[in-house]
């Protein structure tokens, strides 16, 4: 159902890598579709964008009644995947400098999920707790017209994120995903690089307009700071998964001076 073999791997201060026809346009479409036919979403947020948040009974239902979204969670929700995916970032990006260091040893679980507000996690044991669980967190996406976000860095439990886009969006129509490094260094510590930066502080290095088929994963260092720029179409929506693999407790990141 999902393809690795073209991979593009573009510039920028953090791990990037991009795949065309991650999914063929045909599955894109009927997925797509699914989206757009969905009658209730769990939040509507950003300025304009609406989900389906896993975790969610709509979500539950979702993918029942989507066979080829249930069939692409299923390939998505897997160890196999996520090591494969780690596995490029580990051998294409060795001199990085921020490397995970508690992502060892870990068990993969299919189940649990991060809730959208908050850092709490999906119920665990006290045993379960000292172990290093890896999870996929995804929504199913559509945004309408006036959607952005500003520049920022994911949540400190995720590992990758990535960007699986349904259709195709028009350079005129914006709405493509800004990537920023930050003007000067900020050293070596983790406090250093805020959530949300400050705007005159950061600088777009690169862009990607969305396009049907093509899945954009990225490290979610310190540093991993994105956005998107306004989106404007009163006829089109843009419909897109966001996910991410997950940790069950924040990620601990180790700068190499060497690197």
């Amino acid at each position: 159902m999902i393809s690795l073999k073209k991979i593009k791997y573009p510039n920028s201060k953090f791990p990037i890598i991009v795949i065309d026809n991650f999914l063929s346009k045909n599955i894109c479409e009927k997925i797509g579709t699914s989206i757009l036919n969905q009658k209730k979403f769990d939040d509507h947020v950003m300025n304009g964008r609406n989900r389906i948040n896993k975790g969610s009974d709509n979500f539950k239902n979702f993918i029942m009644n989507s066979f080829l979204a249930g069939k692409l969670y299923k390939s998505l929700n897997n160890k196999i995947l996520y090591e494969k995916i780690r596995i490029i970032f580990r051998k294409k990006f060795q001199s990085f400098a921020w490397k995970e260091e508690n992502v060892r040893n870990y068990k993969f679980s299919k189940t649990n999920y991060g809730f959208q507000k908050g850092k709490i996690l999906t119920k665990q044991s006290k045993r379960n707790r000292k172990l290093n669980f890896v999870n996929l967190d995804l929504d199913f996406s559509v945004s309408e017209n006036g959607y952005f976000r500003e520049p920022h860095r994911d949540r400190d439990t995720r590992i990758i994120n990535f960007l699986i886009y349904l259709n195709t969006i028009p350079k005129s129509n914006g709405g493509s995903l800004k990537i920023f490094s930050t003007k000067k260094a900020w050293g070596n510590k983790v406090k250093n690089f805020p959530r949300f930066p400050n705007k005159k502080k950061v600088r777009v290095t690169n862009q990607f307009q969305p396009k049907i088929g093509q899945t954009i994963f990225f490290l979610s260092s310190p540093n991993s700071y994105h956005g998107v720029s306004k989106f404007f179409s009163k006829k089109n929506k843009r419909i897109f998964i966001y996910g991410s693999y997950s940790l069950n407790k924040a990620v601990s990141w180790k700068f190499n001076k060497k690197n």
